[in-house]
């Protein structure tokens, strides 16, 4: 657990002020000196002192940056310094370390000039909870365009093109649009051919074949000799069949051209003892990556099964080495995990006024995420038009004569292609941007109907409510063991003012169910709980 300070700090009318851009570019612009003059005119009327300024040109995507971590070791030297100055949420916290950086310094007060906000430790819970909300859908916003890009290498995957180096036999090129794709090199394919044909007699060894065609040109693309393992994991790719693996994912129907026939490809897998991989089932798991054993700490993972009648049914066990104990008693049942969110859903009563009150903080976020986006869409469009020209340029400079032919096609593909990755991240943002609103949505009713959403909510739902509701999960021998989210657990509380901030929930016939929230004892003193902070802590730094 974080040991909290002293709260030993000073209320004086003392201030430090942080600006941030995003980027080099930004800097250039008017975005901080905007920022400097709103909290300057905040900080004269009322009547604060600014003694530090820092300014950033950096991403807060991450936690890390020189002078957020420099204003962070100057509060901490600084008592009689109690207040942060900063224009809104988005320009000081995207991600849950600086939450929890920012919250370990007793007696700190942050005002959001912008939005009218002042979050310390005798601000209204209401507050606190609107100001972690408006943290969790910043970060779900730049969450959604990691997605996006992972989402971009899946739909690649899905169109039948490796997003990766291609093995020896091929090599990695453009086409006429500009596109990515993987074609045989003729040079090397027929040798790739024969050490496959030479495997299949089994007359020769991976090594025999690798001394043998080394002279001939079976090398790495620096020349070199290739390793014998890697001879042997050539000839189990199904890659020289016209498919291909990337983690985990199987596509049988990849865009490039087989080097190997499918029946040499199965006699020598015959030999190895080995078998071709195929597709496993596309099943989603609502809690996957979700709840730990209680004895390892290793993710329970889902396992689709089959009874004898032919019925599936879905369980979650813990995959370690079972070397302590929970081999036998670290399973649940997809089921039970369903009933016990949904009793513990049932107890939750939200006020009207609390429900407008997330619609409102909403609002706002919608409106800053909206003048991002648009600031990201006006340089990624500058930079295709910078492109566009060069592209032009170069077409000009070869019908002139001061570029050859293979000069322009290089320039050509290379323009094309930083092109085409700029166009797609405008598709990401968009998609993130129509992600954004889907969130939003899925709060709003979750706050309305939580039960009624889980009962009657996909899998997308049920595991949107979890990741919201739970900041921590363990699972052993019939107990699931429930922490809620510092933000979540803020909401419960307001719509429950006056009972008490630790419930149980009563046992299912078939397990034993024991629910956390936090006490009033370790409540962040900006909003969150100390156990919870301590875990997302350390969880961020393993990311990091």
């Amino acid at each position: 657990m974080v040991k909290k300070e002293a709260n030993t700090q000073i209320s004086t009318n003392k201030a430090v002020a942080y600006i941030r851009v995003s980027s080099k570019e930004q800097e250039k612009g008017y975005s901080l000196t905007a920022q400097e003059q709103l909290i300057r005119k905040y900080a004269e009327e009322e009547g604060y002192e600014i003694v530090e300024l820092f300014r950033e040109a950096m991403s807060a995507k991450k936690a890390g940056r020189k002078q957020f971590n420099a204003m962070l070791k100057y509060l901490r030297a600084h008592k009689d310094v109690n207040k942060l100055l900063v224009e809104k949420t988005d320009r000081i916290t995207r991600n849950f370390k600086d939450v929890v950086d920012l919250d370990e310094i007793s007696g700190l007060e942050i005002h959001f000039v912008k939005e009218n906000l002042i979050i310390s430790e005798d601000s209204k819970s209401q507050d606190k909870m609107l100001y972690g909300l408006r943290v969790v859908l910043s970060k779900q916003y730049i969450d959604n365009l990691k997605e996006e890009a992972a989402k971009g290498i899946l739909a690649k995957i899905e169109d039948g093109i490796y997003p990766s180096v291609a093995p020896i036999g091929y090599y990695n090129t453009m086409d006429k649009s500009g596109k990515h794709i993987i074609a045989i090199d003729e040079e090397k394919s027929p040798i790739v051919r024969k050490a496959f044909e030479m495997y299949a007699t089994g007359n020769y060894s991976a090594k025999t074949i690798n001394d043998m065609l080394y002279p001939v040109g079976l090398t790495n693309k620096h020349g070199k000799k290739l390793a014998k393992s890697t001879i042997e994991r050539m000839f189990k790719n199904i890659f020289y069949i016209g498919q291909f693996e990337y983690k985990g994912f199987i596509c049988t129907n990849a865009k490039h051209k087989p080097i190997i026939d499918i029946n040499l490809f199965n006699a020598i897998q015959e030999r190895l003892g080995g078998t071709i991989r195929t597709r496993t089932h596309d099943i989603q798991f609502p809690y996957q990556g979700i709840f730990r054993c209680s004895v390892c700490g290793g993710l329970l993972t889902p396992e689709l099964k089959k009874k004898k009648n032919g019925k599936q049914y879905i369980y979650y066990h813990c995959n370690d080495s079972y070397k302590k104990g929970c081999k036998k008693h670290s399973y649940i049942s997809q089921v039970q995990i369903d009933k016990t969110i949904a009793e513990f859903l049932r107890t939750i009563q939200i006020s009207k006024d609390l429900i407008n009150s997330v619609q409102d903080c909403i609002k706002d976020i919608h409106n800053e995420k909206h003048n991002y986006q648009a600031q990201a869409e006006i340089q990624i469009n500058r930079k295709i038009e910078k492109i566009n020209k060069r592209i032009k340029q170069a077409y000009e400079d070869k019908c002139e004569g001061l570029l050859s032919i293979d000069e322009w096609k290089k320039f050509n593909e290379e323009f094309h292609s930083e092109k085409n990755e700029l166009i797609c991240k405008l598709d990401r943002i968009n998609s993130a941007d129509n992600e954004f609103y889907n969130t939003c949505e899925k709060i709003l009713c979750f706050v309305n109907n939580a039960e009624n959403m889980f009962l009657n909510g996909n899998v997308e739902d049920k595991r949107f409510i979890t990741k919201l509701l739970l900041s921590n999960s363990s699972y052993y021998n019939g107990k699931l063991d429930i922490v809620l989210h510092p933000i979540f657990d803020t909401l419960l509380r307001l719509s429950q003012e006056h009972k008490q901030a630790k419930q149980h929930i009563e046992p299912s016939e078939t397990m034993a169910i024991q629910q956390k929230t936090a006490s009033e004892e370790t409540v962040f003193k900006n909003g969150g709980t100390d156990e919870a902070r301590t875990r997302d802590l350390l969880r961020d730094r393993q990311t990091l």
